[in-house]
């Protein structure tokens, strides 16, 4: 299960060497989108563009410099590789665009019959897919230097409609790793590991924007996989996971090896659970404390009144820490369980905006 709820289990990055010799504030932030791509997808990229200002994920990879105009992807990948290694980029675009050939994880396969999206298996029709990842041409083999960490947002969809869904999903509601579709989207043919997309209207349950200086900047659905591991874990499968990503200023900022794992940690990838709030819904009350009190049995965490305190695993000998001790709280209340490794983000901690 790719999620905190197995200790942090996951694909570590592949380190690369690294100094400081490019400044932070080269860093800044592109919004791509093909020029021959249908103008229903340019007006989806503008709409990003000007969302900059209002949307919180969107301004903090700004830094206070907001780009404009879009960038031609097109352009960008042909161009010098220090234009697209050294910025946070945000890529609008149908499955062909060229950004997203050279950049998105394979966790979805495009072909005539539609998409197939590991964890929600094969649809068909206004199919928005979004992912996000540490931005995979600053790791590449022709850059010699990672001098701080960079993000990429990827916003598709087998449709221009779908790619406009994918986009609404992320400006309104943050979503940052999902599947949403509209209305008439088909299953083509079942897999072993299928979940329906989200609908336009969904709805993410509410919680804290600010803790303490950290900033919740993007929500993740989790994949039918997850669901299956809850079930394994906690003795019963919830109807809802969504996972919280919360930024830390300094997160991804420093250079070199050394903090590379750390970095991806605090990144926007699914499977990257640090500084993060794990939400799932039971059918009841009694289903979610009996659900938090198995998985904290399991894990060996220590209970402490009313909640669960474990560790993660422990980064490789020798890696950068990141900006806050790293740590996991698990409790549940009412028809939910919660799992934080964001500290100060606790039992005690009210849920809502």
């Amino acid at each position: 299960m790719r999620s905190i709820l197995l200790a942090l289990l996951f694909s570590l990055p592949a380190l690369a060497f690294g100094d400081d010799s490019v400044p932070l504030s080269a860093r800044g932030l592109k919004i791509c989108v093909s020029s021959d791509a249908p103008q229903a997808v340019k007006d989806a990229a503008n709409q990003v563009l000007a969302a900059v200002a209002t949307q919180p994920l969107l301004t903090i990879l700004a830094g206070g410099t907001p780009p404009t105009p879009v960038t031609d992807s097109a352009a960008l990948m042909t161009g010098p590789i220090p234009a697209r290694a050294y910025n946070h980029l945000i890529v609008v675009g149908l499955p062909n665009d060229p950004i997203i050939q050279a950049a998105w994880q394979h966790e979805a396969l495009v072909s005539k019959d539609g998409i197939y999206i590991f964890g929600f298996g094969n649809l068909q029709g206004d199919v928005g897919y979004i992912e996000s990842d540490r931005n995979p041409f600053l790791h590449s083999s022709k850059i010699k230097t990672t001098p701080f960490e960079t993000e990429i947002v990827t916003l598709t969809g087998l449709t221009p409609e779908g790619v406009r869904q994918a986009v609404a999903a992320f400006i309104n509601k943050g979503l940052i790793n999902g599947v949403v579709a509209g209305p008439g989207w088909t299953r083509t043919s079942p897999t072993l590991l299928d979940r329906d997309p989200l609908g336009p209207d969904f709805v993410p349950p509410a919680v804290p924007h600010q803790v303490g200086n950290a900033t919740c900047v993007g929500v993740t659905s989790a994949n039918e996989s997850e669901y299956r591991g809850a079930l394994e874990a906690a003795g019963a499968k919830p109807l809802q996971i969504w996972q919280f990503k919360y930024y830390v200023p300094g997160a991804w900022d420093d250079a070199g090896a050394l903090s590379s794992i750390s970095e991806f940690l605090a990144g926007l990838h699914r499977a990257a659970s640090d500084n993060t709030l794990w939400v799932a819904r039971f059918s009841s009350e009694a289903e979610a404390a009996s659900a938090a009190q198995q998985i904290g049995t399991t894990s060996k965490w220590t209970q402490q009144n009313n909640e669960w305190v474990g560790s993660p695993l422990p980064l490789p000998k020798g890696s950068k820490e990141g900006p806050v001790a790293r740590t996991i709280r698990l409790w549940s209340k009412a028809d939910s369980v919660f799992i934080s490794t964001l500290p100060g983000l606790d039992s005690a901690t009210p849920m809502g905006q």
